[in-house]
């Protein structure tokens, strides 16, 4: 995996939640990189396409705020599927806070997300609904960061 693009993702237009970095194959992305944008962002939102996210907090913040935020991104994306798989997220992250400098990885494969949560555990979610849902949060037309999908969209063309 490389790092294919990074950004922030920030709350209320001026305070810095994270940091968000996205990790691609290049043999899984080379199909599409000589192509135009449009299908860049086709590839993007598609969970069969390989990806490391990787989040880096910028500040402290409530494990409960963390969970709530990816959860309300996420579930209107799922448009009524699978939405189950948005508690088992929930209990994939223990009652522990974030600190600055916490890291999370969420690695997704077609219809599996494998996610290493801040503490160091690890756990699956399998649903397509689910993984579909977080390719969009990072990479749709509203995803929560547009500095990272700029960045991203610029760095696969390099893979």
């Amino acid at each position: 995996m490389s790092l294919a693009g990074c950004g922030v993702r920030y709350k209320y237009g001026f305070v810095k939640v994270y940091a968000v970095g996205s990790y691609f194959d290049p043999l899984a992305v080379s199909a599409v990189k000589t192509r135009g944008v449009d299908e860049i962002k086709t590839a993007l939102l598609d969970p069969n396409v390989p990806r490391t996210i990787r989040i880096v907090m910028n500040r402290n913040l409530s494990i409960e705020k963390y969970t709530t935020a990816i959860v309300e991104a996420l579930e209107p994306r799922m448009k009524g599927e699978e939405l189950e798989s948005l508690e088992e997220f929930k209990k994939l992250n223990p009652k522990v806070d974030l600190v600055k400098g916490a890291e999370m990885e969420m690695t997704i494969r077609g219809d599996v997300l494998l996610y290493k949560n801040a503490t160091g555990g690890f756990g699956q979610i399998k649903s397509v609904a689910f993984t579909r849902a977080m390719c969009a949060t990072f990479f749709d037309e509203d995803a929560v960061s547009p500095t990272h999908v700029a960045d991203v969209l610029k760095g696969i063309k390099t893979l």
